[in-house]
């Protein structure tokens, strides 16, 4: 069985626990921030924050309304106990301009969440898990667990994805095709394999240059995703090599050579394009193979074996190559 490194089962599980939403700057976390006047008395706030649901106040500077401090519940609770318990007596008609945090971390909702958690990460210690005050047309907040939600999603999601197409990586892939070769057991269906490989991709980027050569991977991840059947799996697993991962229904084993056959010539059709829609000769020469598993049960090293065996006779004797649906 093909052996898949233990943190890529993390990745995948926390990349499942995030979610498949990837927030990318703050504007995608904001929640409405409660803001007062800094000349509020602390006893008023003790009312707000009985709500379980208010992790934080911000204070207006009442010299200044366009600078914004910061109240968390934990600063709140800690000031009106004071270090012997006379904190509330002491401060319970004091403004709460006294209290507040006026060196918080203030970002603009376009800054990117990456970036914000690390500025996060590198406030001192008795602030580091402060709420971020974002600023927009109305002050917003971002609590630090949801920070660190997309964080996890962003980092996880640049692990197990290809950077230049977005697809899944080779990891993921490889990953998801243990999971689906489980789905098999007591079923008469197969686990499907097809590679596709970029034709002399070398001499593209040769001829002209790397930039076209990327411009020319992300439009063949574009439209292997758009040919493939509905369900299937599109991943990037090698410089000039795409994958895709599929299950077949359930066919007669007479049947079975000619269902895989149908699904390469579908593929490689849709890739090669057509007169009709105008996509055909948009994409260099592509080769696609295939492979499949026996009914119900899938040896994952030797479906990758099968299918790279039969890589290797294609391009050896000239076939699989895409073509359009019209071609002879």
């Amino acid at each position: 069985m093909l052996r898949v490194p233990n943190d890529v089962n993390l990745l995948v599980r926390a990349a499942r626990a995030t979610g498949a939403t990837r927030p990318a700057v703050m504007r995608d976390l904001v929640r409405p921030l409660t803001v007062t006047d800094g000349t509020t008395p602390m006893n008023e706030l003790e009312v707000l924050f009985r709500s379980p649901h208010l992790p934080c106040i911000g204070v207006q500077d009442p010299d200044d309304p366009s600078r914004l401090g910061l109240l968390t519940r934990t600063r709140f609770a800690e000031a009106m106990t004071g270090r012997l318990g006379f904190g509330r007596a002491v401060l319970t008609r004091q403004p709460v301009a006294q209290v507040a945090d006026w060196n918080p971390l203030v970002v603009d909702e376009q800054t990117a969440v990456v970036e914000t958690a690390v500025r996060a990460i590198e406030r001192p210690v008795e602030s580091r898990f402060d709420e971020v005050l974002v600023r927009a047309d109305a002050w917003q907040m971002v609590g630090t667990g949801d920070l660190i939600g997309a964080l996890v999603a962003a980092l996880t999601g640049r692990s197990l994805h290809d950077p230049l197409t977005g697809l899944p990586s080779r990891e993921l892939v490889r990953h998801t095709m243990r999971d689906w070769a489980k789905l098999l057991r007591g079923t008469q269906r197969r686990l499907v394999v097809l590679l596709v490989d970029v034709v002399e991709f070398g001499a593209i980027n040769a001829a002209h240059g790397e930039a076209v050569g990327d411009l020319v991977l992300r439009a063949i991840a574009e439209r292997l995703t758009q040919v493939v059947p509905s369900g299937f799996l599109v991943g990037r697993t090698g410089g000039d090599e795409f994958m895709v991962l599929g299950l077949l229904p359930a066919a007669v084993e007479s049947r079975a050579p000619a269902q895989r056959e149908e699904l390469r010539v579908q593929v490689a059709a849709g890739l090669a394009g057509s007169p009709e829609d105008g996509t055909e000769g948009l994409l260099p020469p592509l080769r696609v193979v295939a492979a499949a598993s026996t009914p119900g049960w899938a040896d994952l090293d030797l479906l990758m074996q099968d299918a790279q065996r039969a890589m290797r006779l294609a391009k050896r004797g000239g076939e699989g190559l895409a073509r359009s649906a019209g071609a002879a």
